[in-house]
């Protein structure tokens, strides 16, 4: 399951992913340039910056550029814009870092304004410039999924499928493989077949190894209504911050951790967040179980470069430690089924519906009315709805209906004129002096009515002030 100590959380929109990656690549490219160009208050420091002489005759922007740099030391309106910018750009790092998302936004784009208004020779953008390969390298990477060939899953691995203790690996294996946790596998198996094509196809568009399919058996056994004990929820078991920050919404009406297009995108999204910055799959793994901020703690105390040698020096959890051999368990035996003694498996069916889109509250009852269907189907094709109706501020909610009942659906509900009525009771708290047949007259009903619907007044003579009654009121009492 996921623990998610993370030092940031931000909605993932494209735009934010690329004010994340700009951030992590402008400070880089700040640490790589203190070679280069030193700047503090008082001065910006040129005669250590290695200019070979020889190059100025063969090429003129690097003359031009030398010429720069000795005159810029002296212009002090660029140099103070230069500095302000500074303070700005580390602001807005320093913001990042404690999750105060607004002030690093405002704070960096006043140093992207600052750096532009400074007036800077162009010459200099050879400098500036000098690592933006690297920047378009890392979006061309993250946005990679536009060119994504969609190829069926093969046997070839893009995980890694050993781990450093590979005696961990067979062990989980024969658990998985014997009763009675084989069993539980078995179930997730079947469950799996529900979520299949939503999750492939994810993993397809994010340019993501098609093994992590299997990750959710780890997580959840595949059972959508698993919540941990420390709060985690779905299938991918996200924790609420950290599905805020992936851009679900999760409130008293809804919780698109349980949504299994929104979850699985968020939860592809972070595993995608957790390689960039690790560049190990069996790091990224161990930190979609820890948290980033945890692992990379791990670590830094042990001088770590992998969960071995975290494990030899007792730095990472134990259920950390466990958790890529049990994936590589859970992978190794869906790819050879057979083999392991899962025979027969039946599948769930991939889930299939129609869509309406709303801005309404609208009770879910009568959404299954208008479709012909059940309550119980509704909530099933909606597991993420948490009221009894559709949530409340949620601008063009997709509703999911049967497959195939779309016609109909907009035909009846076309003529509902009440999308959410009442259900026709009332709460009445009784007050000194009221009794039965006073309270009964008041709703147009009858003291047996009343009765039905407050069976523990049978075992009380008088009504005691304060007490809650259940009333339906009788058709009079609306007109």
């Amino acid at each position: 399951m996921i623990y998610m100590k993370t030092w940031y959380s931000i909605p993932m929109s494209k735009y934010k992913i690329l004010f994340i990656t700009l951030i992590l690549f402008v400070y880089s490219i700040s640490n790589a340039q203190k070679e280069d160009m030193l700047l503090n208050k008082q001065n910006i420091i040129t005669q250590d910056i290695p200019i070979p002489s020889t190059s100025f005759e063969d090429n003129s922007n690097i003359s031009k550029a030398s010429k720069a740099l000795q005159e810029a030391a002296n212009d002090s309106e660029t140099k103070s814009k230069i500095i302000l910018a500074q303070v700005y750009y580390q602001k807005s790092y320093d913001a990042f870092k404690a999750n105060h998302l607004k002030n690093a936004k405002k704070n960096f784009n006043l140093f992207l304004d600052t750096l532009k208004s400074a007036d800077i020779d162009p010459s200099l953008y050879f400098f500036i410039f000098d690592n933006l390969g690297e920047i378009i390298k890392q979006l061309n990477s993250i946005y990679s999924s536009t060119t994504t060939t969609i190829t069926p899953i093969t046997k070839e691995y893009s995980i890694a499928m050993s781990a450093e203790d590979n005696s961990l690996v067979e062990k989980y294996i024969s658990i998985y493989s014997s009763k009675p946790a084989k069993e539980r596998v078995q179930l997730a198996f079947e469950r799996s077949g529900a979520y299949k094509d939503i999750i492939l196809k994810t993993l397809r568009e994010m340019n993501l190894p098609e093994e992590l399919l299997y990750l959710p058996i780890v997580e959840s056994l595949y059972n959508n209504n698993t919540v941990s004990g420390t709060g985690a929820v779905g299938i991918w078991q996200i924790m609420a911050h950290r599905g805020r920050a992936l851009g679900l919404q999760i409130n008293y009406w809804i919780d698109e951790r349980k949504d299994p297009e929104k979850a699985t995108k968020a939860a592809c999204l972070y595993l995608k967040q957790l390689y960039l910055m690790l560049n190990d799959w069996h790091l990224a793994l161990a930190a979609y179980n820890r948290g980033e901020y945890g692992l990379i703690r791990d670590m830094k105390f042990s001088n770590a470069s992998n969960i071995s040698e975290m494990v030899s020096r007792n730095a990472i959890p134990k259920e950390t430690q466990n958790y890529v051999p049990q994936f590589i368990a859970a992978a190794t035996i869906a790819n050879n089924l057979e083999s392991y003694g899962f025979n027969d498996l039946k599948y769930d069916q991939p889930i299939k519906y129609d869509i309406y889109h709303t801005d309404k509250v609208i009770d879910l009852k009568i959404v299954a009315r208008c479709a012909n269907t059940t309550l119980e189907e509704i909530k099933k094709l909606n597991p993420a709805l948490q009221a009894w109706s559709t949530p409340l501020g949620y601008p063009n909610f997709a509703l999911k209906i049967p497959y195939d009942s779309k016609d109909i659906f907009l035909e009846s509900i076309s003529k509902v004129k009440d999308l959410n009525p009442s259900p026709g009771f009332v709460k009445h708290k009784v007050v000194r002096g009221e009794y039965l047949e006073k309270i009964a007259a008041k709703y147009k009903t009858s003291p047996k009515e009343i009765y039905k619907d407050n069976p523990s007044l049978l075992k009380h003579k008088y009504l005691k002030p304060g007490q809650i009654l259940i009333i339906r009121p009788g058709r009079k009492y609306f007109k």
